[in-house]
């Protein structure tokens, strides 16, 4: 048939476009590349979720900060950096604090903690507080933080509860009238740690002047470069702020008494409930607003202990 038609026979190979095997080891090869890329979107997504996971439940370590469990004080200190012979009459809520130390509990890795005022032993829920303290950290060394005019006066409970807690005493060795030698008896019978505070055995402690710029002019990153309380020493807890810098968390009885208006601001300080570990560590890391109040080129050191006259150059120049 194909002859009749004058066309000549030829051979015709099986029709393979661009060839079986060239198509097949494309596909192959697109396969291969999208399972790899698929498998690196996930190993990255789940890297990702390991580090928000890491950054929103990592604990943030802190060596120390204090609260005041009472904001006055029965012995009212000239220069006080807690401003405590300015400050009204104020007993923290257990219930509360208990509160707050178990969200703290959730964000910092704590060390020390110290337990102080105005003046702790003035707080009728003082044994309440230190047992509820211990609980919540139960590695965390705490300190009592006194001027020591009430120790000789506290119960076998007060005592008792120092000791099983491991509390440990610091007592500000001021040129004032105590009872040493009931407070030593009581030390060694009940075998609780105890020492002097700001001094050896044989001085008095020396009080220093800070001197407060009221129209916040200071240089911010010179005065937190000079200040001592940016190395971690003075951190300080208050009502749910967690603060680097124990005169900034107690302005307000000096605001309040005087009438003044040195500002906190959002970045002075740490919110217990709205944090995590990269923005605790941002904050230690750097200056806050407060730091433009404080004039360190002005303070004053090796001062005598003196009673407060409750007047406004106590603090500034």
């Amino acid at each position: 048939m194909v002859s009749e038609m004058g066309l000549e026979p030829t051979w015709c190979e099986p029709y393979e476009p661009e060839s079986y095997a060239s198509t097949n080891f494309a596909t192959q090869t697109f396969y291969i590349d999208f399972i790899i890329n698929k498998y690196i979107t996930y190993i990255f997504f789940y890297y990702n979720l390991v580090m928000l996971f890491d950054i929103l439940n990592k604990k943030y370590k802190l060596y120390y900060f204090c609260t005041a469990i009472v904001k006055h004080c029965n012995l009212n200190c000239k220069y006080c950096d807690h401003f405590s012979p300015l400050a009204d009459v104020e007993f923290k809520d257990v219930k509360q604090l208990e509160k707050e130390f178990k969200q703290i509990k959730k964000i910092i890795e704590l060390e020390k903690i110290g337990i102080m005022g105005g003046e702790p032993l003035l707080h009728p829920d003082l044994v309440q507080i230190l047992n509820t303290t211990k609980m919540i950290f139960p590695e965390t060394q705490i300190l009592l933080v006194t001027n020591g005019i009430l120790l000789d006066k506290l119960s076998d409970d007060f005592w008792i509860t120092c000791n099983r807690n491991k509390v440990g005493i610091l007592i500000s060795k001021l040129n004032i009238k105590i009872n040493t030698d009931e407070i030593k008896k009581k030390i060694r019978q009940f075998n609780v740690m105890a020492t002097y505070y700001g001094a050896d055995s044989n001085e008095y402690k020396k009080m220093y002047k800070p001197v407060l710029d009221l129209n916040g002019q200071q240089c911010i990153e010179e005065m937190h470069e000079k200040c001592w309380q940016n190395k971690g020493k003075c951190n300080y807890y208050e009502n749910g702020k967690l603060y680097k810098c124990s005169i900034a968390g107690n302005i307000d009885s000096f605001n309040k008494f005087f009438g003044k208006n040195l500002e906190i601001t959002k970045k002075d300080y740490i919110d217990i409930y709205k944090t995590n570990f990269r923005k605790i560590e941002e904050y230690f890391n750097n200056p806050i607003d407060f730091c433009r109040y404080c004039n360190l080129n002005a303070i004053k050191y090796d001062l005598d202990w003196e009673i407060s006259k409750k007047d406004i150059s106590e603090w500034t120049m």
